[in-house]
């Protein structure tokens, strides 16, 4: 076992004092959510005498403005937990038991007791009202400051020496460059990948069309001088986070049997024409240069292994577009912590968020990881404190 293992063994142990104080480790989603639920879980159970220190140097709550493209997409409208585990490449199985406990439907509860009214899209993507993150950041900061038992503080935790005086400490650091803090507990970390991103790729061919959109059942693709952006691509990042590069990456564009009812409607139209009425233009003239089809022959002339190769398109990612990238795959190893966010290596510390090992797709679904981890881990840690034995 290493020096840091032993002395992690003796961090945080149990006190003999009239109130608990409890460290939260990071002001971002998660870390502010188990502030919130702390205040709501002692107050069910008449405890009073704990005090919540928040610790993170930058601004709290900073890192929810740009989610949604600032109109912070909160959650998804999906109200049964194995099927909202779903959407998450990494962490599903561990997911079943938190969002059985606190998912969807808990989650647009408290947000409606505290002021945030919400509105769901056709595709499912939940947002306040008010389509700003800054409102939503400024009502839960609000929410938060009404209570005098919490203190934030503008300060960077780099080692467990720097809380060893708390009965709780709480990770809520999130992902990226965080892990060092969570390795110095003791814990494993599996490595950081970035997931939701663009890709960049190899050998784009003549006239690529850079600045198009194309929108799919599977979700909207963008084009851009890089390569390929946009909801479908980052799934497709996300899925292959762990993938060596190069790799394949099949786009869907057409329907064939569309197509073939237009074609019977336009017998007489050109062929490009004709896809040109399904796709944009500029995406049509690409894919038949690539693919070597005659842009102009009469449509009722259309092969149909011609038609076959418009279905998709083939591209090969050569790397990530960091630009676009959201979030990171990896992190603190699920079975290093039980079903409530607890540390099986150190008794009184709790792992939370985008920290952990769990990431998924777009659509509110790391926003409600934040949010369900944070109010597991707030339940456990009240009954924790209540208790005189961890």
């Amino acid at each position: 076992m290493s020096e840091n293992k032993k002395i992690t063994q003796n961090v945080n142990q149990p006190k003999n004092q009239s109130g608990k104080e409890i460290a939260i480790i990071g002001s971002g989603p998660a870390g502010v959510f188990c502030a919130l639920q702390l205040i709501e879980e002692f107050q069910k159970t008449g405890q009073n005498a704990y005090h919540i220190t928040i610790f993170d140097p930058h601004e709290t709550l900073s890192t929810i403005l740009p989610t949604g493209n600032g109109r912070c997409n909160l959650a998804y409208s999906e109200f049964d937990f194995k099927k909202l585990a779903a959407f998450y490449p990494r962490g599903e199985k561990f997911l079943y038991s938190v969002f059985s406990r606190f998912g969807t439907s808990e989650t647009l509860e408290y947000f409606k007791k505290i002021g945030v009214k919400t509105y769901t899209q056709p595709d499912g993507r939940i947002f306040p009202v008010s389509n700003s993150a800054k409102v939503l950041r400024a009502q839960m900061i609000s929410e938060l400051l009404k209570s005098k038992k919490v203190k934030i503080t503008k300060k960077e935790i780099k080692n467990i020496e720097e809380v060893q005086k708390y009965d709780v400490v709480v990770l809520a650091t999130g992902s990226k460059d965080h892990n060092k803090l969570a390795d110095s507990f003791g814990h494993s970390i599996n490595p950081l990948k970035p997931a939701l991103c663009g890709l960049k790729i190899k050998e784009k061919g003549e006239n690529f069309p850079a600045g198009v959109s194309l929108n799919t059942d599977e979700g909207g693709i963008i084009f851009t001088h890089q390569g390929v952006s946009g909801p479908y691509i980052f799934k497709i990042s996300s899925v292959n986070a762990y993938k060596n590069f190069p790799y394949e990456v099949n786009i869907p564009i057409l329907n064939p049997d569309k197509l073939l009812e237009l074609i019977k409607e336009n017998s007489t139209k050109s062929f490009g024409n004709i896809v040109s009425l399904i796709i944009p233009r500029s995406l049509a003239q690409y894919l038949f240069k690539k693919y070597e089809i005659d842009f102009n022959k009469q449509a009722a002339h259309a092969k149909k292994i011609e038609i076959e190769k418009l279905k998709n398109l083939i591209l090969i990612a050569e790397n990530v577009d960091g630009k676009g990238e959201i979030v990171h795959a990896g992190g603190v190893k699920l079975n290093e912590i039980d079903k409530n966010c607890r540390s099986k290596i150190v008794p009184n510390l709790w792992i939370i968020g985008e920290i952990l090992d769990i990431d998924g797709f777009c659509g509110g679904f790391n926003l409600q990881n934040c949010w369900s981890t944070a109010a597991i881990a707030a339940c456990d840690i009240v009954k924790f404190c209540k208790s005189e034995k961890p």
